[in-house]
């Protein structure tokens, strides 16, 4: 099998993005925040603001069977959300901890993919061309006179031992002093240049 990791930011992609984070919220529904039934009512429009918008960027990856001539199945996605693009309410209990103040924050949301895609570094490569967009990425929320430290941040279920394996070989490390919520969510972040 052949892998592909690209960013997905073609209005062409916007079904198959759709369905792919569709099907991630059925196969693995406690590893994300929103639900299917919340995301299955997403008007067209929103779909491709999810795609489009300049504060964010999702990476693919794609698998394409070399027996198969059907095209590219895709399998697997993360995205990154830049400081513009950050719910502030999200960052509260960063902000409560006195993490961060002096940074540009960007966030991982939506890594995931296909259980039979699984163990094959596909998970590692969207993180990491995730993290190359954030170390190049120019928000205008941060556009000031001297170039601010970037720091990456997620949160990983405690019980998810593989994310948070990948997110560590990725160099993600827990912040420990930020108590993970009450469902078990706990925050990792890497600072980047």
């Amino acid at each position: 099998m052949h892998y592909k990791v690209f960013p997905a930011t073609e209005p062409g992609s916007l079904e198959k993005f759709r369905v792919l984070r569709l099907t991630s919220l059925k196969v693995d529904p406690s590893l994300f925040c929103s639900t299917y039934e919340c995301e299955i009512t997403f008007t067209p429009e929103m779909w491709m603001k999810r795609l489009t918008s300049p504060f964010r960027r999702t990476f693919i990856a794609t698998v394409k069977d070399k027996e198969e001539n059907n095209g590219e199945t895709w399998v697997g996605m993360v995205t990154i959300l830049g400081p513009s693009g950050l719910i502030t309410a999200t960052l509260e209990p960063l902000e409560r901890a006195g993490v961060g103040a002096d940074w540009d924050m960007y966030m991982v949301v939506g890594m995931w993919v296909h259980p039979e895609h699984r163990g094959r570094g596909l998970g590692t490569r969207l993180v990491r061309e995730g993290l190359e967009w954030a170390r190049t990425n120019m928000d205008p929320k941060n556009n000031t006179e001297g170039r601010r430290d970037k720091m990456v941040l997620l949160q990983v279920l405690d019980r998810n031992a593989s994310g948070r394996a990948l997110y560590q070989k990725a160099g993600f490390s827990d912040l420990t002093s930020i108590t993970p919520n009450e469902e078990g969510h706990m925050w990792m972040s890497l600072k980047v240049a």
